[in-house]
């Protein structure tokens, strides 16, 4: 067997190999693990257009590669997005030796445009963008790929006939760390604070940086597509303050900074919910499982880490999240002034969801 047939047939089975992990990543509804899987999907995508010496196709794939694996790192959605449009058109003018060479980049910028607007307008996106992709696969014998994104078309129009609600069950929620707390972030949570519990019960707003300045692992942003709506603030505090608060009948003012600490591996850790605030308009049903499983997914990826937390404690403000704690499973320890409930998960509760 020629050597030029072997390096086409490796092609196509690192091909097949990246369309069921792209296949099996949509079957994850956390947003996070259907990002980290996608990210072995441009991985071998990469390699096998590589293979094929296709070069806009590998260099768009491998910037696909970098944008999954900056939207699995941070938060910046938006900047990503632009970056990844201008890269696009600088791989269109590098490789354009070929006519067909435009075709994957064309793709690419309509798919992003898509993306970037509404559900129904990502998937028209997405029909034209692989269509685009098929002809270029025919051409650079791709011919896995060219299948494959044959089915992904009739898979999107079947979708667009038959209507999201009966194929897809689509959150538009995302709940991801806050990496860096810049100064509109400090302001969003401010003013959602203020508009909810009065500006007499809110932290400042330098006290806030001050408190993610002792454990930036502190803070998790909750999004509606690309909007700030809310945010989760918790703490990984010393056992001496979480019996203290324990035993207090007033949720206080503020926290003594030395007690809030950094996660360390093999060490217990003890858990402060200071607070989970969203807009308004949020505080839905659908939020509320959405923040059931990222807290139940934090808590499985801090154990895998050898973090173990042996106790979380949370105060439930208003009536939101007192409907979440209850449905998380947090036990009711007993109500505190202005109607504040203390609840705790203890750690035979964090073992059963584990």
């Amino acid at each position: 067997m020629e050597d030029s047939l072997v390096i086409v047939i490796i092609a196509q089975v690192l091909g097949l190999i990246s369309w069921l992990l792209l296949l099996y990543s949509y079957t994850k509804e956390d947003i996070d693990k259907l990002l980290y899987l996608q990210i072995f999907v441009a991985v071998f995508d990469v390699a096998s257009y590589l293979l094929l010496g296709a070069d806009a196709g590998m260099l768009i794939c491998l910037i696909e590669l970098v944008k999954s694996i900056l939207y699995y790192k941070t938060d910046k959605d938006k900047m990503i997005f632009w970056i990844g449009i201008i890269f696009y058109f600088l791989i269109g003018l590098l490789t354009i030796d070929h006519w067909f060479a435009c075709l994957p980049v064309l793709a690419s910028l309509i798919d992003s445009y898509g993306t970037a607007r509404d559900s129904k307008s990502a998937n028209i996106a997405s029909i034209v963008s692989n269509l685009l992709w098929v002809f270029y696969d025919v051409i650079i014998l791709s011919y896995v790929g060219a299948v494959t994104d044959g089915i992904v078309i009739v898979c999107n129009i079947s979708v667009l006939l038959l209507g999201y609600s009966r194929l897809l069950k689509i959150s538009k929620f995302r709940i991801v760390k806050c990496n860096y707390l810049n100064k509109k972030t400090i302001d969003n949570i401010y003013n959602i604070d203020v508009k909810k519990f009065g500006i007499e019960n809110v932290w400042d707003k330098n006290y806030q940086k001050q408190i993610y300045e002792k454990n930036n692992d502190s803070l998790l942003e909750i999004k509606y597509k690309h909007n700030f709506v809310g945010y989760i603030n918790y703490l990984n505090i010393t056992p001496e303050l979480y019996e203290n608060l324990k035993r207090k009948r007033t949720m206080p003012t503020k926290l003594d900074l030395d007690s809030i600490i950094e996660f360390k591996r093999n060490k217990k850790s003890y858990v402060l919910i200071e607070s989970i605030n969203l807009e308004p308009q949020y505080e839905k049903d659908q939020t509320i499982e959405a923040i059931d499983k990222k807290l139940k997914y934090l808590l499985r990826i801090k154990r895998s880490r050898k973090i173990y937390i042996h106790g979380i404690i949370a105060y439930g403000f208003t009536d939101f999240e007192k409907q979440l704690y209850n449905q998380i499973g947090f036990k009711n320890i007993k109500e505190l002034d202005d109607n504040i409930i203390l609840y705790e998960l203890e750690s035979d509760d964090i073992k059963g969801i584990l």
